[in-house]
This record gives structure tokens, sequence and C-alpha cells, in this order.
């Protein structure tokens, strides 16, 4: 086999490898949990518990109302964020300041679960009968599930792979 020949073989290859790819990726988003918008737990949540009309847009009121807050507690988590790593531009950080400010990171994380949790509680007020709240009952077991996962587990050698840039190999 001739060198040409050998490199278009190569090429056609890769082409049906990358066609071949996207293909899978397109139909992996159609799948429960292949890469299903955020809006899919809404939909989700209504489906599971039977909302009717009314009660789906006091839920997608809910949802804005709770985007909002955790929106602005994002914000400041990112400020401290920047501020925490900030500190380590000097040859020596103060260990005080880093820990006063870890200390305040640790309280956003506390003010999102108290969001999430103040939504779901809220949620449940929307159900009308004992049916709907034996719904969400179940269902809020399905959904405390998936958000008390546990982090993906990090690939041999304990480091995460390299997704982007200014992010060192």
């Amino acid at each position: 086999m001739n060198k040409q020949r050998f490199l278009w073989v190569t090429i056609i290859l890769l082409l049906l490898l990358n066609l071949g790819t996207l293909t899978w990726l397109f139909f992996s988003q159609n799948k429960p949990g292949g890469g299903r918008p955020p809006a899919g737990a809404a939909d989700f949540i209504v489906e599971q518990l039977q909302l009717d009309q009314q009660q789906q847009e006091q839920f997608r009121e809910l949802r804005q109302q709770h985007r909002a807050i955790i929106r602005k507690v994002l914000e400041e988590d990112k400020r401290l964020h920047d501020s925490y790593f900030s500190l380590l531009k000097t040859d020596n950080p103060d260990k005080r300041m880093a820990d006063s400010v870890a200390a305040l990171m640790a309280e956003q994380r506390s003010r999102i679960e108290a969001a999430a949790f103040d939504h779901f509680a809220q949620l449940r007020k929307i159900c009308r009968d004992e049916k709907q709240k034996k719904l969400f009952d179940e269902t809020i077991d399905e959904i405390a599930r998936h958000a008390g996962a546990p982090p993906v587990p990090l690939p041999a050698g304990g480091r995460p792979p390299h997704d982007g840039p200014g992010l060192p190999d």
C-alpha cells in the first residue's frame, strides 16, 4: 500500500469515527440522565406530582424565586473564591484571613442547602391532597438521592482530567 492510499484510508476512518461519535452524542442526550437539560428536573417533578396548570404556574414562580436566590449566593461564592485564591499571590499568605474566607464560603454552601430545603417545602405546600403529598414524599426521596450523590471519583493518579484552558497538565 503506498503512502498516499494509506493517508486516504486513515482520513476516511477518522471521519467515520467522528460521525459515529457525533451520532452517539446526539442520541444519548435523549436518554434519561444522558445530557438531559436542567428543565428536565422540573418536567420530572410536574409529571411525578401530577401538577395541574395552576400548580405548574405556582411551581414555575417558585423555581424563578429559587434561581434568583441561588444566583445571588453563587455570585457571592465566586467573589469569596476569588478573594481566597488571591491570598496565594504573596510569599506569606495570611492563614487567619484564609480560614476566615473559607468559613464564609462554607456559609454560602449552607445558604444553598437552606434555599433548596425551603424551595421544596414550598413545593410541598402546592400539593392539594394527600395523594399528591404522598407522591411528593416519594419523589423527594429520589431527588435527595440524586442531590446527595457522591462526587465523581477521580481517575487513577488522583488528578482530575484536563478539561479546558488554564488548567495545568
